[in-house]
């Protein structure tokens, strides 16, 4: 769960630090990005800032919330809850900043390890593509 300070920031100020990393962010090439999210993120912000990635693009391609729950390790409510978002359009922005190719690329990861779950072939596929 996110803690978050119950001392309220200045709205102003808060939406011009916004725009700031927002820009900054904007500005990043792959190798920054990785700086971005390796010094800015705990382990554990990554872990769930990747797994709802994962499951916002299963959704998009008609997985069920208990096989996004199952696949991603993550609790059933928490799996719904991201799925009514989805559902609600939340995250359709985001789906559509991703190229066709990329998407294909995250996509044969996901089946990789969906499968890795009980092939010993796909998991050595996915043991080769993580060690890259």
């Amino acid at each position: 769960m996110t803690n978050i300070s119950r001392k309220k920031t200045q709205t102003e100020d808060y939406k011009s630090a916004h725009k700031h990393l927002t820009d900054f962010i904007a500005q990043l090439n792959k190798q920054t990005a990785e700086y971005l999210i390796q010094e800015l993120l705990s382990e554990a912000e990554q872990v769930m800032v990747t797994k709802r990635f994962a499951a916002i693009f299963m959704f998009n391609n008609n997985y069920t919330a208990y096989r996004v729950s199952e696949t991603l390790s993550i609790s059933t409510s928490s799996a719904r809850q991201l799925y009514l978002q989805f559902e609600k359009g939340q995250f359709n922005n985001l789906l559509g900043c991703m190229k066709k190719k990329e998407v294909t690329g995250f996509l044969l990861l996901l089946s990789d390890i969906i499968t890795a779950q009980v092939d010993m072939k796909a998991r050595a596929r996915l043991m080769n593509r993580t060690s890259r």
